[in-house]
């Protein structure tokens, strides 16, 4: 068996730090130079439709129709989209899908009893496409793993982090809900500072004497990294036999190969580990995810949103934007409030306060030159919400994806879903496709050959089955 350069270097305690050298991934025999990976981008409450939705002129409202947006102009998209338009060859926006898992939790909870919130149930499913875990005397919870971590636990590799976990703690009612769940009740740790999200990423110690970029990490820790693997290596080699010994020495060399990367990293523009700590928290995390990427730090990025104080977006600073969701939409509100054109305002000025971060990730991830392409045609970025509407809906989702990864989905598209699927709760709506499918279709983008995400089956109010299976395969490219 051949000791591969990682291995010695995991097994020399050095994992961590040739992590942060640069490297290129085309040089590893056992993975593809442009692997995909995928940005989860959570936005509490809803899109309002009115700012979201785009005419496809001609198209059928009974069955899957799409728009292409090459040619238009970008006062042709619709507002919350139209911060995309540069990017708009590489958009997939999706109109028409159902938080159904959540619907038939909701229907499940109303016979049974348990925690109804809107809000907490619909943050427990949204990245879990599962059940809630209810909890006596308190709001509900995750139920499941959510799907960045089970992707998580299939894609880690020696020398990558499993994922990253960014953002700001959402508290619709007395307690933060998370997003990211590593199983039932079990939140994924998230780190709201990024100066403590660069340090954790490139292994910095949390300290203000810190190196400032990476070549003061590197010199500074250029005698410390050789004296340890020369100490090691004595000791590993003690414990060998002749056959494992021989195999060691053979690779001794790499201490070498290492102190030559450490020398040349500077001249890895692709790598830049700098932190920027300019601009908006949100802008700060989404430079960290393009060095996690051109570093191969890890694959897989959550990003919790922020709700922003209102006085951030030229609302009155005593207002709040959970207000204005109650009464944003017209003949839909919630919670016995009246609508208002200026909730609608402010929910759809909000909306694009979320699209001008998502588009910022876009910016930075296609700055970075891959392959024949760039980080952004090997990424799919997925933006998704709570609830479907502010006003505490489920079954008329709004989600974006772009970047493509690899070609898998067909983008360059807005496309609509109809209206067909009986609703788990009485009374409601018509539902479109589950977004457990389109859970699918990711997993399947990501090199996974699953059929099936969270809940598989659920039951219409009029008793009818409803599967939750399969791939959404109308986004995918070639279907």
């Amino acid at each position: 068996m051949t000791l591969r350069r990682r291995q010695l270097l995991q097994a020399l305690g050095l994992g961590a730090i040739t992590a942060t050298i640069g490297r290129d991934p085309a040089a590893r025999a056992d993975e593809p130079a442009s692997p995909p990976r995928i940005v989860f981008y959570v936005q509490p409450h809803g899109h309002i439709p009115n700012a979201w939705n785009m005419d496809i002129p001609g198209g059928p409202t009974d069955r899957f129709a799409e728009r292409r947006l090459a040619d238009l102009g970008q006062d042709d998209l619709s507002p919350t989209l139209r911060p995309f338009y540069p990017f708009r060859d590489r958009l997939l926006a999706i109109e028409g899908l159902s938080h159904t898992s959540v619907l038939a939790d909701i229907a499940e909870v109303m016979r049974s009893g348990g925690d109804l919130n809107n809000h907490q149930i619909g943050v427990a499913g949204a990245l879990t496409a599962n059940r809630a875990l209810q909890r006596a005397g308190t709001y509900c919870t995750g139920g499941a793993r959510s799907l960045d971590q089970e992707l998580a636990v299939r894609l880690v590799a020696p020398g990558r982090f499993d994922s990253r976990v960014y953002g700001f703690d959402y508290v619709p009612n007395s307690v933060a809900s998370p997003f990211s769940y590593l199983g039932p009740g079990k939140a994924t740790p998230m780190v709201s500072d990024p100066k403590v999200a660069f340090a954790d990423l490139l292994g910095y110690t949390a300290s203000p004497t810190a190196p400032k970029n990476r070549d003061e990490l590197l010199r500074s820790l250029r005698p410390s990294v050789l004296d340890l693997a020369g100490r090691e290596y004595e000791i590993l080699a003690r414990q060998l036999g002749a056959e494992g010994r021989e195999k060691l020495a053979q690779h001794r060399g790499l201490v070498r190969e290492l102190e030559s990367s450490l020398g040349a990293i500077g001249r890895s523009p692709k790598c830049d580990a700098t932190f920027d700590d300019s601009g908006h928290a949100v802008r700060q995390f989404m430079r960290l995810v393009r060095l996690a990427f051109a570093c191969d730090l890890t694959r897989i990025v959550t990003i919790a949103a922020p709700v922003p104080e209102c006085s951030e977006l030229g609302y009155p600073a005593e207002a709040t934007f959970h207000a204005y969701a109650h009464a944003s939409i017209a003949g839909g509100t919630s919670c016995g409030a009246m609508y208002s054109p200026l909730a609608e305002r402010a929910m759809t000025d909000l909306d694009a306060w979320h699209a001008g971060h998502v588009a910022y990730l876009l910016e930075q991830l296609d700055a970075v030159s891959e392959g024949s392409g760039t980080l952004l045609d090997h990424t799919v970025v997925v933006w998704i919400t709570e609830l479907a509407t502010p006003t505490h809906q489920h079954h008329d989702v709004c989600t974006l994806l772009a970047g493509g990864c690899h070609g898998f989905f067909d983008t360059g598209r807005y496309v609509r879903y109809p209206r067909t699927i009986p609703n788990p709760l009485p009374g409601a709506p018509l539902t479109g496709p589950p977004h457990n499918r389109l859970y699918v279709s990711l997993m399947q983008a990501m090199g996974q050959t699953d059929t099936s995400f969270g809940m598989t089956d659920a039951v219409a109010a009029n008793g009818a089955p409803i599967s939750l299976r399969g791939a959404l395969t109308e986004l995918h490219h070639g279907a």
